[in-house]
């Protein structure tokens, strides 16, 4: 009976490893962000090569230095984040590896252990030959016995064809699993060549950078003359927000108390009175009226946002920054109410929350904008190209107000956005997805 206690736990022994269906789901999520961040570097790409084209073109004519200055700018902008992008997806394939080849790991843990049982079982065999399975058989003790031996015999014989069956297919597994790993380095090396390719092409542009700023910095006359004209730019867009914002508390107001006048008018007893009130309170002090309870509702949805707010185009690279910048021509600190954002030129330019337009107008040195109210919060679009919207406009999230700057726009190829909460100004990149 030893005999048959040991062949039972064997045969218990042999229970199949789990199926490696995580690990191909993994992988697969793993390949689709692959994916996702290779198109974000083919954008990149196109717009790498967009400007490389305008720094040729202007290479010769050193009127038109300051252009160039800015383009290059804007692509070392550009290849920092095809370089941050690119890292990003060698992290993700080194994620890939690191995963197959914990796979493996596993894989041949399991292919041991199956050729450890099966050799438990050869072993068995060679010990107990046919010889001694006819004898175990024929010495049983009574028929049920004798049935009992002859099953588990039967039993032994066909979990040997099975182990090995199970150990050449958990082979082919292995060696596909393998062959996923040697392509996941052959990716990985690729990017990384790219990675060092970009980081050189950086560094020569910044060394045309370098010379551009010193030659800008041998040759200008008019350092104070563009400083002033920058505070002045940010003066005229804070002194024009600031009287747009009061006239349209103004007017808030005498539709509020139209409103109030109006209701009161209502309930006047006297019919000839009643109805002359009405007609004196029923014209609307404007075309579309939002209610201070949909601004509050604005507002709610707008400040639940921070972080998480869509990007006004489909770019994410900001080539001047929020906040108090130093000039890297002239070593001046300027301070800059919003953010430039780099897009292709007449790019689709989106509300990025719900709220109604209360204020269209160009404005010196941002080109025509628009402003939007979201409860106490406000944003601004502009250097725009065309303005699609009307004031008064109310708006949902994603709603296009106009289409972005073209090279003959007063800021290029950008677009300018602002956040505001009341008087003060906040950075735009804080609330914006990432």
């Amino acid at each position: 009976m030893r005999i048959f206690a040991t062949l039972l736990l064997i045969l218990l022994g042999l229970a199949p490893i789990a199926s490696a269906q995580t690990y191909e789901e993994k992988r697969k999520e793993i390949l689709t962000r692959q994916t996702n961040t290779r198109a974000e570097i083919n954008v990149l790409d196109a717009r790498i090569r967009t400007y490389q084209q305008r720094i040729q073109d202007t290479e010769n004519r050193y009127e038109e230095l300051y252009k160039q200055y800015q383009n290059v700018n804007r692509l070392i902008s550009l290849q920092d984040d095809k370089i941050s992008t690119l890292e990003l997806e060698q992290r993700q394939i080194q994620e890939e590896i690191e995963l197959t080849e914990s796979e493996i790991s596993l894989r041949e843990k399991d292919l041991e252990q199956l050729k450890q049982n099966l050799r438990e079982i050869l072993l068995y065999t060679y010990k107990n030959g046919r010889a001694s399975n006819l004898e175990l058989i024929v010495t049983a003790g009574s028929i049920n016995q004798m049935v009992i031996r002859s099953y588990y015999l039967q039993k032994l014989e066909e979990q040997k064809e099975k182990q090995a069956e199970q150990i050449r297919v958990r082979q082919r597994d292995l060696e596909g699993v393998k062959e996923d790993l040697q392509e996941s380095l052959v990716k990985n090396e690729l990017v990384l060549d790219e990675i060092r390719d970009e980081k050189v092409k950086l560094s020569s542009q910044q060394s045309v950078q370098r010379n551009n700023v010193e030659k800008i910095k041998a040759e200008s006359t008019d350092l104070l003359s563009e400083l002033r004209k920058i505070r002045q730019q940010r003066e005229n867009l804070e002194s024009s927000f600031s009287a747009l914002i009061s006239m349209e508390d103004e007017l808030r107001k005498a539709e509020n108390e139209r409103l109030e006048r109006l209701a009161a008018a209502r309930n006047i007893a006297d019919a000839a009175r009643r109805a002359e009130e009405i007609a004196k309170y029923s014209t609307p002090t404007r075309a579309s009226f939002v209610s201070d309870e949909t601004l509050a509702a604005y507002e709610r949805t707008f400040a639940a946002s921070k972080g998480s707010l869509q990007w006004p185009v489909d770019s994410k690279t900001v080539s001047k920054k929020f906040g108090i910048t130093r000039n890297p021509l002239y070593g001046t600190r300027t301070e800059h109410p919003g953010i430039n954002i780099v897009t292709d030129p007449r790019s689709e330019v989106r509300v990025v929350a719900d709220g109604y337009v209360f204020a269209i107008q160009p404005t010196p040195g941002f080109g025509n904008t628009v402003f939007v109210k979201h409860g106490s919060y406000y944003t601004i679009y502009g250097n725009l190209s065309q303005i699609t919207v009307q004031n008064s406009s109310i708006l949902k999230a994603g709603q296009v107000v106009g289409l972005s700057g073209t090279e003959s726009s007063e800021l290029g190829e950008t677009v300018f956005f602002v956040v505001r909460k009341n008087k003060t100004y906040l950075n735009p990149e804080d609330w914006l997805e990432r």
